[in-house]
């Protein structure tokens, strides 16, 4: 009975705390739209969850590579919040 694509406002799970989430925390919605989902094979690399009808990972990290599924620039303030800190860690690292 869930619509596809995935598309609108929906809450995720932190699995882990990373510089990328400072000053975020509870239960944050992001913006999705989508009608897929990537299986990530090492458990380690999942930074964020969703549940659409099932738990699937919306978020990956490794080493200093993030990557994101849902739309960060239409999430309003918790988009701004993680494109922040994005913009702060690249300052930090080219110091």
């Amino acid at each position: 009975g869930l619509k596809i694509p995935h598309m609108g406002w929906d809450i995720v799970d932190f699995n882990k705390p990373n510089p990328i989430l400072d000053g975020l925390n509870g239960q944050q919605r992001y913006y999705f739209v989508h009608s897929y989902y990537a299986v990530c094979e090492n458990p380690d690399n999942v930074l964020m969850t969703c549940d659409y009808g099932v738990k699937f990972t919306c978020a990956v990290v490794k080493d200093n590579i993030i990557g994101v599924q849902f739309h960060p620039e239409k999430s309003h303030d918790f988009g701004l919040a993680l494109l922040s800190n994005f913009v702060k860690i690249c300052a930090q690292d080219n110091k």
